[in-house]
């Protein structure tokens, strides 16, 4: 009986997988014994879960998302004269052709498509730089024509290579919801809310645009994943309860530690954030400012590796940052209050209720806590 269930299973997988494979003839004369690279073009941090798919290896494919241990789908091609990958996926994803030159450090980019089920002819030119490579498949047809609706949305951008400008994230998400009511499973219009989030940041249009999509397609992954990133975010909104952090097996911050202080400030950063570095100095003239009016001040260090925690050691120190610091080793900090970008600061009171979620803006923060202070 036991073998005649691991059967059926095997045979529900190899049906699933050959209802989502996809297929690429990939032609490029001009980088034949050259490598291309596949992959998302652009991910906020903590979301590459939602970028995941995998390409059939062989001698002239390379998992190079696998290689760095990243948390998204990345493939190296050799180019080839012939070139025919097969691949899975669960559903519609956006990613882009890109050739990192290493001779002169440049990089180059094709315009976002969608990789979905079927079988594609992809031409890749010599210059293919913010290129539409044209795929002919059912969400690469509607998002085409959901951007076109999209344009009165934004100024265009003189600078081919910076995006346009969005003129209004209230009105845009008013659009985008009817646009759902109309399209209730529509990938396009979910994967632009995730680009609007990427972006720019939260809005509480998300989660309600989201309610618009049909019972059928609020099952896929997909939507499941988005959904809980940003339900998480909206549980740790300003007027939120901050939740108990547990960094690693000694470490932790909860209710209690709130409690000693009027307000704690928590700043979250990399030691790969060139503003977290530059801006440290604000937040250390902010702490002198205030560590004798009953503010604490904590970073909450986004490293694990320990060549990367000793960097922040020594960054910290040549700061005179001398307050707490805390490794989110576990990554139960990012996971909990959804930390999608650096540097990112709370100002939590004494009741752990959450006064302020503020991106970058120490000005900001130094005037919240003088006014509460008041």
């Amino acid at each position: 009986m036991k073998k005649l269930h691991i059967v059926s299973l095997i045979l529900i997988t190899n049906f699933i997988y050959s209802q989502n494979n996809f297929k690429i003839n990939l032609r490029s004369d001009s980088y034949i014994n050259d490598s291309l690279m596949l992959g998302a073009p652009i991910i906020r941090n903590g979301f590459g879960d939602l970028y995941t798919f995998k390409v059939q290896p062989n001698r002239n494919v390379s998992d190079f998302g696998k290689k760095v241990k990243s948390d998204h789908s990345v493939y190296y091609f050799k180019i080839q004269q012939e070139n025919i990958i097969n691949g899975f996926i669960e559903y519609p994803q956006p990613v882009a052709i890109g050739y990192m030159n290493t001779k002169n450090k440049t990089f180059l980019g094709s315009k976002i498509f969608f990789l979905e089920k079927g079988n594609y002819m992809i031409d890749v030119p010599q210059n293919f730089n913010q290129l539409d490579l044209n795929i002919d498949s059912p969400t690469n047809k509607e998002y085409k024509a959901l951007q076109k609706s999209l344009d009165p949305f934004y100024v265009k951008s003189k600078n081919p290579y910076r995006p346009d400008s969005l003129i209004s994230m209230d009105k845009k998400q008013a659009f985008l919801g009817g646009y759902i009511k109309k399209n209730p499973n529509s990938y396009a219009a979910l994967w632009e809310i995730v680009n609007d989030y990427t972006l720019d940041d939260y809005h509480p249009d998300y989660l309600k645009n989201m309610s618009l999509f049909s019972a059928e397609f609020k099952q896929n992954q997909l939507f499941k994943k988005v959904e809980s990133h940003l339900k998480t975010e909206q549980s740790t909104s300003v007027g939120q309860k901050i939740p108990d952090i547990y960094f690693d097996e000694s470490n932790k911050l909860t209710a209690e530690d709130f409690k000693k202080y009027k307000l704690t400030f928590i700043d979250y950063w990399s030691t790969t954030c060139a503003p977290c570095i530059k801006g440290m100095p604000e937040i250390v003239n902010l702490y002198n400012e205030y560590k004798d009016k009953n503010v604490n001040f904590i970073t909450i260090t986004d490293e694990r590796k320990p060549n990367r925690m000793e960097i922040a050691k020594n960054i910290l120190a040549k700061n005179n940052a001398i307050w707490t610091n805390f490794f989110d080793i576990d990554k139960d900090f990012q996971k909990k209050v959804n930390a999608t970008s650096y540097p990112l600061h709370f100002i939590v009171d004494e009741n752990g209720k959450i006064i302020a979620r503020l991106s970058n803006n120490i000005g900001e923060a130094r005037n919240i806590i003088k006014k509460y202070l008041q």
